[in-house]
């Protein structure tokens, strides 16, 4: 009987240090009238060619027992970048393993583009692009269990679309990623 309980003790203490190990919140503001909690940001994909860099990043959130979705995409290049803009029709997709799509809706109603800025001491193009886009009650639970494979943004000037992978190993940030496995890692921080 003891060695079954040190057992479980073991597997107990490992079991609830996982579940909380990634909820170091950036952001933990809970007050009589407001709650807003945001997670770290994690890099989904990186990809750099040439002398073209580019980045998506994801942080989640909670306002008020809202679940949202903020992404950045960053490039850099040498040469010209196209712009690109989402407005309140603008949608993101999460696809699945098992094949289901989650979509979510843009938060913000104005229009945002990604607007050039110029490096002049790397000469460098850099066009940054930011979303909120939240998820509707009944659509996140597949997320729960099931990794996400492509995130995809559509806006009526066309298409972006990302294949996350099981594990990064950036190299503009020089830390190890698991973009597959974000959800899946985050969720349980919000209590879903």
């Amino acid at each position: 009987m003891k060695k079954i309980l040190v057992i479980f003790l073991v597997c107990f203490t490992h079991f609830s240090f996982a579940q909380t190990k990634n909820c170091d919140f950036e952001i933990n503001d809970v007050t009589d009238t407001t709650s807003v909690k945001v997670l770290p940001e994690k890099i989904m994909n990186e990809n750099i060619f040439g002398g073209t860099t580019s980045l998506l990043s994801f942080k989640l959130y909670e306002i008020d027992g809202v679940l949202g979705l903020n992404f950045q995409y960053i490039q850099k290049s040498k040469d010209f970048l196209n712009p690109y803009c989402i407005d309140k029709n603008t949608k993101v997709y999460l696809e699945l393993n098992n094949g289901k799509q989650v979509k979510l809706i843009n938060s913000v109603s104005e229009e945002s583009c990604n607007e050039i800025t110029y490096d002049a001491v790397n000469k460098n193009n850099i066009r940054i692009l930011n979303g909120y886009f939240n998820f509707t009650k009944e659509n996140f639970e597949y997320l729960k269990t099931e990794k996400v494979m492509l995130f995809r943004i559509e806006s009526e000037i066309g298409n972006l679309s990302f294949v996350l992978t099981s594990k990064i190993d950036s190299e503009i940030i020089k830390k190890s990623f698991m973009p597959e496995q974000f959800f899946i890692e985050a969720l349980p921080c919000f209590g879903f």
